[in-house]
């Protein structure tokens, strides 16, 4: 909010999803749309004063790769970059720094003393896959990787005729009525909780949808020509 990223209004709805769905208030934020991966990542490491690594351009150290089972790297979602025999420090990327308790585990099964720097979820666990079981990978895909601008669109409500609007000002007044108010707040409330099941739902299959494509694109099954010629 200080950077100027994210309104209170999102900061009381994402607080609101967290609190129906559980989950970390950062990953909320992200998969709701209202902030990025890179400025969250950027926000931590300024709250925190951890360094920020960037795992696209970093080359990881044979040491630090062996000094952390792949399993373990996948089940508390970080990425080891730098190992010290001398001190028996390693030194690991993760995207939620808070996670006291998760450290104190990592350590021990580590053997190891830590050390953290913030990096994204998702360059995470693309650095691996790449490194712990060779795979070719790349960003997320998004339609504007493949040259295309993605169509937003604009519920405009519909013109009402005189029977429609005589209708609508009668079940108002009805609602408004002593007694009726109640009913008519949790309506509202029992829709606002179906709309963020839908919005939820949507942002699960759009992530789908992007890790689909960047597998088939960095194995080769799909080109930029053939998914443009699919979508268009």
């Amino acid at each position: 909010m200080d950077a100027g990223l994210l309104s209170e209004t999102q900061l009381r709805s994402a607080l609101a999803e967290q609190r129906k769905w559980g989950g970390k208030l950062g990953l909320t934020l992200v998969q709701m749309g209202y902030v990025d991966e890179s400025s969250m990542v950027h926000a931590l490491s300024r709250q925190l004063a951890i360094p920020t690594v960037d795992l696209e351009q970093h080359t990881a150290s044979a040491a630090a790769l062996q000094a952390l089972r792949a399993d373990i790297a996948e089940r508390y979602t970080v990425f080891p970059i730098a190992a010290d025999p001398a001190t028996k420090t390693l030194t690991v990327a993760t995207a939620d720094p808070t996670n006291v308790e998760a450290f104190q585990e990592l350590a021990f099964h580590c053997g190891q003393r830590l050390q953290v720097v913030v990096s994204s979820a998702s360059s995470i666990e693309r650095a691996i896959r790449r490194h712990y079981h060779g795979e070719v990978t790349s960003t997320t895909a998004t339609p504007l990787s493949f040259g295309m601008d993605e169509p937003t669109f604009e519920l405009a409500p519909p013109a009402e005729s005189a029977p429609v609007s005589m209708a609508v000002r009668a079940a108002s007044a009805a609602l408004t009525q002593p007694g009726r108010e109640t009913e008519l707040t949790q309506r509202v409330e029992e829709l606002t909780q179906q709309v963020a099941g839908l919005e939820r739902m949507v942002a699960q299959q759009a992530r789908s949808l992007r890790a689909m494509l960047e597998l088939l694109e960095t194995r080769g099954l799909v080109t930029r020509d053939d998914y443009l010629a699919k979508v268009r």
